[in-house]
């Protein structure tokens, strides 16, 4: 019975994922077709925590410039690779309605949705056969 809880709670937690990276991937393809696509100067790495205890995701805080006007903000879509390097530049897609959430043009399907996919698989598959046992 604990490992039927155990399971649904992987399953939910998965799902969760999985439904915020995927609204992500519309908003970038929503965003992609009016979008101003800029060079971004990297000025620092947000810390965001992860799963495990003491590990870190880094998102690249980017300063850009619309319309002259200068703007200082987080990639919306971070793909959680390698953390960028201060003072390097990397391209952005701004949308002209919201210049304060950058994306990353190569955000996609990041691996980050390839695991909570094959996670809810499992967890799925994992229940159903707890289930067949009970």
């Amino acid at each position: 019975m604990v490992w039927l809880l155990v399971t649904s709670g992987v399953l939910v937690a998965s799902l969760v994922s999985m439904a915020r990276e995927l609204r992500q991937n519309v908003t970038l393809r929503q965003v992609r077709p009016t979008a101003l696509e800029l060079s971004a100067e990297v000025i620092d790495n947000s810390a965001t925590r992860s799963g495990k205890p003491g590990a870190y995701f880094l998102t690249p805080v980017v300063r850009y410039y619309v319309d002259g006007k200068r703007h200082e903000a987080e990639i919306a879509n971070p793909s959680f690779g390698r953390p960028a390097d201060v003072g390097s530049s990397m391209t952005v897609l701004v949308s002209p309605d919201h210049p304060y959430s950058p994306m990353d043009p190569y955000g996609g399907l990041g691996a980050t949705l390839r695991g909570t996919l094959v996670t809810a698989v499992l967890s799925t598959l994992l229940l159903v056969w707890q289930v067949v046992l009970l």
